[in-house]
């Protein structure tokens, strides 16, 4: 018989961060227990290598939820289930991470080396701005292929004078794709068989506020008072700041940041943010959010330095959410399987009178988790043919066979059982921070779409609005959502019951 090469009392696995979840509330109910219940409550956030006691076990808290008392840990898996055993009211899980449901872009995937026949030489692309006064583009991601099939070359992000420094072989002449992606103040553009030269300069169709993106060929002009009454949460890289975007309440939940640190650093959020409620105003770029009149909530739940939002951040952030009397909850976040800390909280949600509508996910498969969870109100991603410039980089996200209104169902979109609800999401202009505006794509930003709408749908039915907050309250909101829908003649898994309306 083989033997083992470790015994169950001896681990040298190395220490995984869990979230430990409090025993009494509105699932556990009578599972509760006093003394894990006490032993909760001991433990506290540390600092660098503080160390807690539970379960006879030493550990350290790395975070503390304000709502529910949710902890953070850092502890080996036998540790874990080792305090599980001698606890048994408590419910250890582990931290996941989640990513904004962004479409897919073209990337390297392959950075070029230098060999002796093909040193490198560094090449400067400069990206401008085509329109009424032509300006270099900051911020733009260019992404610049030696070789198209394995995604070989080199990418970077203009600096302010719209300019990327890239190292390229020095027998490159010829770039079979190159690709810009601008943060701010322009298309997405592709650009075939460019000519390399040592300044090679590109140029994007800029924004113009009279271009009609598939949002307003879709829906026209809100009026002005949509959403009025109406409290909607957005969690998310944050939001902000931004002139045209007013936030009613912001909140960092990350558990590790300080709470009132909830503007956003990398864009995301903010987009989204407007894509609901940005408001019109003398000077700005003219472009109202679906219901801009909604009182709008921040949630930041991505902190700085990690490459996602935590679990823990953001079942704190829905709790709050609901604390703070939000109707629509929406999350343009994702990744695979379930979250039962989570999924706790979207059920917390819809006992207490609000809806999570969250974004199917953009990898072409199965909807993503927390879309998938039977409790949201998951949106998949359509667009409307040619509602780009000619040349934009949203051409790839077009597939056949056609709907109603040119519309299609955008080729990256996940697809499924749990879609409740299409609405545009392929070549989205909407809030940047500091001001600025710019061009966004996934089910990130058609999921913030059906909230926007289901607002202003919800703002005209007073008396759903002022419905107690329960079950019950919640059940009316989604049948409310699913009776509005535009029927576009997909299958019901590619839009659920239609375009939101």
């Amino acid at each position: 018989m083989a033997s083992s090469s470790s015994s169950p009392s001896s681990s040298s696995s190395a220490p995984s961060r869990y979230l430990i979840l409090p025993t009494a509330g509105f699932v556990t109910g009578g599972l509760s227990s006093a003394t894990a219940e006490h032993a909760l409550r001991q433990l506290l956030p540390m600092q660098q290598e503080g160390r807690a006691s539970l379960g006879g076990l030493s550990l350290r808290v790395l975070a503390s939820a304000a709502s529910d008392g949710t902890k953070v840990v850092e502890l080996t898996p036998d540790e874990a289930a080792l305090v599980q055993s001698q606890l048994p009211g408590l419910r250890i899980v582990p931290e996941r991470r989640y990513t904004p449901a962004r479409a897919p872009r073209v990337e390297v995937l392959n950075r070029v080396a230098p060999t002796q026949e093909a040193p490198l030489r560094e090449l400067t692309v400069r990206i401008v701005a085509d329109g009424a006064e032509p300006r270099p583009l900051s911020d733009c991601m260019v992404v610049v292929l030696t070789d198209a099939d394995s995604r070989t070359g080199a990418q970077g992000v203009t600096d302010a004078q719209g300019e990327v420094r890239l190292q390229l072989p020095g027998s490159v002449t010829r770039a079979p794709l190159v690709v810009a992606y601008p943060l701010h103040g322009g298309w997405p553009r592709e650009w075939q068989d460019v000519e390399l030269e040592a300044v090679t300069q590109l140029h994007v169709v800029g924004l113009d506020r009279s271009f009609a993106d598939a949002r307003r060929r879709l829906y026209g002009e809100p009026e002005p008072s949509a959403g009025a009454g109406v409290k909607v949460a957005v969690i998310d890289t944050g939001v902000g700041p931004h002139a045209d975007l007013p936030v009613a309440v912001g909140r960092n939940t990350t558990l590790v940041e300080p709470v009132e640190e909830w503007h956003d650093e990398e864009g995301h959020g903010t987009h989204v943010a407007g894509v609901i409620a940005a408001q019109l105003r003398e000077g700005g770029f003219n472009l109202a959010g679906e219901a801009p009149q909604v009182a709008l909530h921040a949630y930041r739940v991505f902190e700085r330095g990690e490459g996602g939002a935590s679990n823990a951040a953001i079942r704190e952030a829905i709790r709050q959410a609901v604390l703070d009397g939000c109707d629509i909850i929406n999350m343009s976040l994702g990744g695979a399987g379930s979250d039962p800390a989570i999924s706790e909280a979207i059920q917390f949600a819809r006992l207490s009178g609000a809806i999570c509508v969250c974004a199917a996910g953009n990898e072409g498969g199965p909807v993503s988790y927390p879309a998938n969870d039977p409790l949201s109100l998951a949106v998949s991603a359509l667009g409307v043919k040619d509602a780009w410039p000619e040349g934009s980089a949203q051409a790839r996200h077009l597939s056949e066979p056609p709907g109603e209104y040119d519309t299609f169902v955008a080729r990256f979109s996940n697809r499924g059982p749990q879609i409740r609800l299409g609405a545009p999401g392929v070549g989205i202009v909407s809030t940047i921070p500091q001001d600025r505006w710019g061009v966004m794509d996934g089910t990130s930003m058609a999921s913030p779409v059906a909230a926007g709408v289901l607002a202003r749908a919800l703002a005209a039915s007073p008396e759903l609005l002022q419905a107690p907050r329960d079950a019950k309250r919640s059940e009316a909101i989604l049948a409310l959502a699913a009776e509005r829908a535009d029927d576009l003649g997909f299958a019901p898994t590619l839009q659920g019951k239609g375009l939101a309306r």
